[in-house]
């Protein structure tokens, strides 16, 4: 009895695939991971194989980051070095993520290792590397409705199976930017942070939405933060503008300068064409940013709603997002309150703790449940992720690649 109360009461542990650096996935682990600590759950940030390990950056490494098999390039080798370390930490549950390395060891994991996955992205490959080893899935964590939806109509996930959590934000770390009062100046200020490309982030649709508020006599100044392929397209486009100051281009930032550029800005701009749970939205509005964004359904219009916690226009529509902004302006305590409603909205919804209490019960659920009857696949009958089918080799820039051939 005094074993089986130790067991129970001892933390649950959680790997989870992903690289320190700066990026989303490993945003989500930093975020999280001390709120679940406190819950119970421990959780480890593991890296697996060569390719991984090359873009692990020392500065974000805490002392729950593991790499395993850095210089390896061979699939089941890496495999097998995850279930492996699995096993000699008494790994309880394991969310593989995009790492191709565990992906591959799913098959092989024994039966009392759960096995979760998580939805962050609005494009096929993410969908099929979150329905990799479907046949293990205890649960799927989509972090919006579109995804959700998108995973049952398109990818065969079991409706049942399928839970809505979004991202969660520190709000501690926003709560000066949330104080500063909006709309003060004489001019508004506006902001973007993000990828400057256009692909993904739509970021070209910026300098027609500048045109356009010039055009309405809207006095503003817009600051663009960070770094991407389309910085010198944007700034041939925005010339004129960034002559006059009404536009300025503030390069990367890092997270500990983001809450006071949020708390200087009015009017938050987001114009990207496809998303999962964008944290640079959701920071916006933890800072009292009132947020202007093109709809994508399930996921901008699950986050914001028009005219309560800030306004959705079309995809590219300048004079949409025109006049919203002018509407701002022109009605200065309309700004403020709504600037309020934002922030207390964002604490209530998606805070750091919030997203803690719902994984937390997800995971203590899927391990109060009987392991599933299942034997491991063995080792001769390994075959990689067929998600990955060279997936990784054409996204390994030329020089990687020969540096990384010196381990064959």
């Amino acid at each position: 009895m005094g074993a089986a109360l130790e067991h129970r009461h001892k933390p649950i542990k959680v790997a989870f695939g992903s690289v320190p650096k700066d990026g989303g996935t490993f945003t989500f682990y930093r975020n999280i991971r001390p709120a679940l600590a406190r819950r119970g759950i421990s959780l480890y940030c593991v890296t697996v194989g060569a390719p991984q390990a090359h873009l692990w950056e020392e500065a974000y490494v805490d002392d729950g980051c593991v790499r395993l098999a850095p210089t390896s390039l061979n699939m089941k080798r890496q495999a097998q070095v995850f279930t492996k370390w699995c096993m000699g930490n008494d790994i309880d549950c394991v969310m593989a993520i995009n790492s191709e390395g565990i992906l591959s060891a799913i098959p092989h994991l024994p039966a009392h290792i759960r096995v979760l996955s998580r939805c962050a992205n609005a494009f096929d490959h993410g969908y099929r590397i979150t329905m990799s080893g479907r046949e293990r899935l205890a649960r799927i964590v989509a972090l919006t409705p579109r995804l959700r939806d998108d995973l049952v109509a398109d990818y065969g996930a079991d409706p049942a199976k399928v839970v809505l959590i979004p991202n969660g934000i520190d709000a501690a770390k926003f709560e000066d930017a949330a104080q500063r009062e909006r709309g003060t100046g004489t001019r508004l200020e506006l902001g973007f942070l993000g990828r400057l490309e256009h692909n993904q982030k739509g970021v070209m649709y910026l300098p027609a939405i500048a045109d356009a508020l010039n055009a309405r006599g809207v006095p503003f100044r817009l600051r663009i933060a960070g770094k991407g392929v389309d910085r010198a397209r944007m700034e041939e486009a925005m010339a004129p503008h960034m002559a006059e100051g009404r536009v300025k281009f503030r390069g990367a930032l890092t997270p500990e300068e983001i809450p006071q550029f949020l708390g200087e800005t009015d009017v938050y701009l987001f114009t990207s064409h496809f998303e999962g749970c964008p944290n640079a939205l959701l920071e916006a509005m933890m800072a009292g940013c009132v947020p202007v964004c093109g709809l994508i359904a399930g996921i901008t219009d699950f986050l914001v709603e028009t005219g309560r916690t800030g306004f959705i226009e079309e995809l590219g529509d300048a004079e949409g997002f025109a006049t919203a902004i002018a509407s701002l302006h022109a009605d200065r305590p309309k700004l403020a309150a709504l600037s309020r409603a934002i922030a207390s909205e964002a604490r209530s919804r998606y805070t750091d703790e919030v997203a803690a209490d719902a994984y937390a019960a997800l995971i203590r659920d899927v391990m109060a449940e009987p392991a599933p009857d299942w034997s491991p696949r063995p080792w001769n009958a390994f075959g990689p992720d067929p998600n990955f089918p060279g997936y990784w080799r054409h996204r390994i820039p030329a020089g990687l690649k020969i540096f990384l051939r010196k381990f064959r």
